[in-house]
């Protein structure tokens, strides 16, 4: 579904992400896992059209433009790190926005906002308070929600589980499962935490801007010495050898 060749991302003079190559396939859930400042972050941007970048990415076999709105309607959705809701507003009002590119209506909210509620009945109890009242994985669920309501095919998550507990983190996850299974909706989900490999099918475990591992997620799981040198800088193996298989 997504092809991503050669992409590099620059802050100015500095350059954060060096050609990478990877790939997703329909159905697949794949996680970019590495350690703060890899370079995860401006991946995701670079391939959203939130940053510029340099390389080839194609969405189904078709360019993708370069303008974040066409993007989306595309089908493609970048929920970035964060938490970005609109505090002031109400969970529906949030939600409401996430359908914008669909020329979502207040007539039709019933409708839009079901099929949200019923995988995060929190948010229904909750539907008329302001966002910025929620507890923080509730935020999370709100922003995912939102996203939904764009109708993605494909949707990239930033670190999913920065900040929030492990159960909530443990709800999360569960929750983009159940998303990918009954949806049918592809994931990028970037995270430090390798906790994430638990639910990815595939992984590129990203260093320094490139690509240093990549290959089945539970492989990479099991393989401590290799995240061990990605993550604290030190291992019995290698870990900046680029484009390694596991």
């Amino acid at each position: 579904m997504l092809e991503v060749s050669g992409l590099a991302v620059s802050y100015g003079a500095v350059r954060a992400v060096f050609g990478v190559d990877l790939e997703v396939a329909s159905g697949e859930i794949v996680a970019l896992v590495g350690a703060n400042g890899a370079g995860k972050t401006s991946i995701l941007n670079g391939i959203a059209g939130v940053l510029p970048r340099e390389g080839e990415i194609a969405l189904d076999g078709e360019p993708l433009p370069r303008r974040t709105p066409d993007v989306v309607a595309r089908g493609l959705v970048l929920v970035p790190q964060g938490r970005k809701v609109f505090p002031s507003m109400t969970v529906e009002e949030n939600l409401l926005l996430g359908g914008y590119c669909q020329g979502a209506r207040w007539k039709a909210a019933k409708e839009l906002f079901e099929p949200i509620f019923e995988y995060f009945p929190n948010l229904r109890q909750r539907r008329r308070q302001p966002a910025g009242r929620l507890s923080g994985g509730e935020q999370q669920m709100l922003v995912i929600g939102r996203a939904m309501l764009s109708r993605p095919r494909i949707m990239l998550i930033d670190e999913l589980s920065l900040g929030l507990a492990p159960k909530a983190v443990t709800t999360l996850f569960e929750i983009i499962l159940r998303l990918n299974r009954d949806e049918g909706t592809t994931f990028m989900l970037v995270e430090q935490a390798a906790s994430v490999l638990n639910i990815a099918d595939r992984a590129y475990l990203i260093q320094k801007g490139r690509v240093a591992f990549e290959g089945d997620a539970q492989k990479l799981l099991q393989d401590a010495d290799v995240l061990r040198g990605a993550y604290l800088g030190r291992s019995g193996k290698e870990a900046t050898a680029p484009g390694r298989r596991l």
